[in-house]
């Protein structure tokens, strides 16, 4: 059963992703991220590395709706987000597999220097491309970075993204790493 926490942490999560606010998650709103995407990377529609976010992002949105849409009309509620996160953070083995999946997108998409580091300005480029007001990112970002060593890794975020899914205190940085919630 999700926290009261959680759902207020997934409802965030949710808002990223529904770029028209209509409270539905449609494969529309996938692609719009894919165009953000190519707006905020400067590719251009037709660049290889743009057909390729595409087609993730196309991919990660199939797969949501075939198991989140218990209502059958290709369109995923703010209720069937939450059951389906619900199912996800109780099995650990299909959990480690969405978190892994988001920690790949995020850094194939946004390390733009492939050196598996994340910096501020990367990380405000995400903010970007989900919705979040990119002003945020530097507060955020330094907030994240506990060493102040100017970068997040991947076993940083790991960490953030496994405590923003699955901690329940109020007090922890890691609920904010996708900006106010």
């Amino acid at each position: 059963m999700l926290t009261e926490l959680q759902t207020r942490k997934l409802l965030k999560l949710f808002c990223m992703y529904d770029g028209d606010h209509d409270g539905f998650l449609v494969r529309k709103d996938f692609e719009k991220i894919a165009s953000q995407l190519c707006t905020v990377k400067n590719l251009g529609s037709r660049s290889p590395k743009f057909m390729m976010l595409q087609e993730r992002m196309v991919k990660a949105w199939k797969s949501l709706l075939k198991q989140a849409d218990a209502s059958g009309d290709k369109k995923i509620s703010l209720d069937e987000w939450l059951a389906y996160y619900d199912t996800v953070l109780s099995d650990r083995a299909t959990y480690t597999q969405e978190v892994r999946s988001l920690m790949e997108l995020i850094f194939d998409i946004f390390d733009a220097d492939s050196n598996g580091t994340l910096c501020q300005q990367e990380w405000a480029e995400l903010f970007q491309v989900y919705n979040v007001h990119p002003a945020y990112a530097p507060a955020v970002f330094s907030q994240l970075d506990t060493n102040q060593d100017g970068v997040l890794n991947k076993a940083e975020i790991l960490a953030l993204i496994d405590e923003f899914f699955c901690g329940d205190n109020p007090d922890s940085v890691a609920n904010i790493m996708f900006g106010p919630y």
